[in-house]
């Protein structure tokens, strides 16, 4: 994807072309692709902007912003605008258009110059430390936010919600996880989740120190689905439907009870 990658150096805009396509002298010669791909990009923010302000809660008439809308509406704004089928988009890899969304919100810059502070909103506030300090260990943790907003891309804002408890990281928890990453298994999850008491979902819904929350689901299921060695061949989305259930049933009924006994 010939892409445009903006800054901002004290008010003033620049912005380079980044592409992982062949060129004689310089990436420079796809600018025109990578233009026509960030005039799309506008539209895609508007409607992640627009999605968020629609869901987020407010408090005393200003908005709490939640890392796991944030994330599934960038991510499922990026599915409904179809711009992974983008021309530009043919042959690259989608961590070029990470890059470009991830500056260009950040920035809030229009494809015509204008600006688009509202952008801004669709980053959360522990990843705007990327601002800060550049190193590659953060961009790629931001970079992986915007991967994992595109894995959760089928799913329903509040059945995600329910099997996540609303929390990015435990998102990220599951899907560090290669294994674990299927749609049929999130879906087996939350079944499984949706039979607990208010107590255990609660609790599971927790991320943090102390006693195991929500880690406790995807280090249980790790152990059924390696994602190597032994029992690696068959992954949940291997399983029918009925029997994928069971086995969720089975493995998270029994950590269950030894970590509530």
């Amino acid at each position: 994807m010939p892409a445009l990658i903006w800054s901002d150096s004290d008010g003033v805009l620049g912005s380079v072309v980044r592409t992982g396509r062949p060129y004689f002298i310089s990436a420079e010669e796809h600018r025109d692709a990578a233009e026509a791909l960030d005039q799309r990009l506008d539209d895609l923010l508007d409607m992640a902007w627009h999605a968020l302000t629609l869901i987020t809660a407010r408090k005393d008439d200003k908005p709490r912003f939640n890392s796991f809308e944030q994330v599934w509406v960038l991510g499922r704004a990026v599915h409904i605008s179809g711009i992974l089928r983008h021309e530009a988009m043919q042959g690259e890899e989608r961590f070029l258009l990470w890059q470009a969304l991830t500056a260009k919100a950040w920035h809030g810059v229009c494809h015509d110059l204008e600006r688009e502070p509202r952008w801004r909103a669709l980053i959360p506030s522990r990843k705007k430390q990327w601002r800060t300090n550049r190193n590659s260990k953060r961009l790629d943790r931001l970079y992986d936010f915007l991967e994992i907003g595109y894995w959760l891309r089928h799913q329903q804002l509040h059945d995600a919600g329910e099997v996540f408890g609303w929390n990015f990281n435990n998102a990220n928890q599951l899907y560090r996880r290669s294994a674990l990453r299927s749609i049929q298994l999130r879906r087996a999850v939350l079944r499984w989740l949706r039979r607990q008491s208010p107590e255990v979902r609660e609790a599971l819904a927790k991320s943090g120190r102390g006693k195991p929350g929500f880690e406790l689901i995807p280090k249980t299921l790790q152990k059924r689905f390696p994602a190597t060695g032994p029992g690696s061949a068959l992954l949940p989305q291997h399983y029918p439907e009925a029997e994928l259930r069971e086995i969720v049933r089975a493995v998270l009924d029994r950590a269950r009870e030894q970590r509530f006994s």
